[in-house]
């Protein structure tokens, strides 16, 4: 404990520094968001820098350098998955970046990031899901020749609902805290320390971002998707006896249960799933409580189902119902036209 203490101390400290100059550390980059006209998508009130993501992948990285320069002996097979999860969150965070100075294609992020994802499932197989076990369920399903296809489709389908989620100030770092904290108690040790840094970076990050100053930008949201995505199945695979299947699912379904309902819609209505607009579950709650209480709710819907399937392990498919149910039903309320949509 005292090493994940201090890793997330020292990231804390480092993300304070680096967001104290967030505004000239975007200009200089070019990393700027600038608000669109009157009915536009970006209704922020000013330019706001995207050095967010900067923070996440170098204090990430930073934590991922320093166990492989420990002077103990990892292991070759530790030591290799502990540098191709700093190659994956480089690679994605590179990615991300591209898109928020060139706005990229869907297809050409999309694409470019499935091949990165892919070639770190191959060449580091405990990121792999090789089987599916569900809590108190004895049966384990062997997934043979589909093991890396069907990792491949959940690590993308999570890069792109985190991507989709972070349309409001604190979702996707407050859900990043949130990963943090169950990660921490599910992770071998080794990894333990990257998570705590990555969780006293957010926790910084998150002060900023309510208050405007920055964002985390698709530099943020791919790597922090691939971080947590490929470490909650480094942790599945490790801990197989204390996590189930549904654990995990129950880890991301908010987000994930609002990006499926707007690819479904979107299709039917013959638009493209990837467009942006206004019609995900946090437009609707800003629209009909405001933020951040509407932040609230949304965290609420995510941590109330996760921390009851702790105290009572082996609950998750019933707590991953209730999810289900209470987002439908949060989302049907706060979908009533208000004040503020009209």
């Amino acid at each position: 404990m005292l090493a994940e203490l201090i890793s997330a101390l020292l990231a804390a400290l480092a993300t304070f520094v680096a967001c104290s100059f967030a505004l000239p550390l975007g200009t200089s980059l070019g990393l700027l968001d600038f608000p669109d006209d009157a009915g536009g998508r970006k209704q922020h009130a000013r330019v706001t820098p995207l050095v967010g993501g900067l923070v996440i992948a170098g204090i990430s990285l930073g934590a991922i350098i320093a166990i492989l320069t420990l002077p103990a002996d990892l292991g070759p097979t530790v030591e290799r998955h502990v540098a191709w999860l700093g190659i994956a969150v480089a690679a994605m965070f590179v990615i991300g970046v591209a898109d928020d100075r060139f706005e990229l294609s869907v297809r050409s992020r999309l694409g470019v990031g499935a091949m990165v994802l892919l070639l770190v499932i191959v060449t580091a197989p405990d990121f792999a899901i090789s089987f599916v076990r569900f809590s108190l369920q004895p049966a384990v399903r062997i997934l043979g020749l589909t093991s890396i296809p069907f990792t491949l489709l959940c690590l993308v389908g999570l890069l792109n609902a985190v991507n989709m989620a972070d349309g409001k100030n604190g979702i996707v770092i407050s859900l990043g805290l949130v990963w943090s904290a169950m990660l921490l108690r599910w992770l071998p040790p080794v990894m333990a320390p990257v998570m705590a840094a990555t969780a006293g970076a957010l926790a910084i990050l998150l002060w900023f971002n309510m208050r405007n100053r920055l964002f985390l930008g698709d530099g943020g949201s791919y790597a922090l998707s691939a971080l947590f995505g490929l470490l909650a199945i480094y942790a599945y695979n490790h801990h197989f006896n204390d996590i189930g299947a549904d654990d995990i699912i129950l880890l991301f379904a908010v987000p994930v249960l609002d990006t499926v309902r707007l690819l479904i819609f979107r299709v039917w209505q013959r638009r493209s799933p990837f467009h942006g607009g206004r019609d995900h579950l946090h437009h609707y709650l800003y629209a009909r409580v405001g933020w951040p209480y509407g932040l609230g709710v949304y965290i609420t819907l995510v941590i109330v189902p996760n921390a009851a399937a702790t105290l009572f392990p082996g609950t998750a498919g019933l707590w991953l119902g209730v999810t289900s149910i209470a987002y439908a039903v949060i989302l049907g309320l706060a979908h009533r036209q208000s004040p503020r949509l009209a």
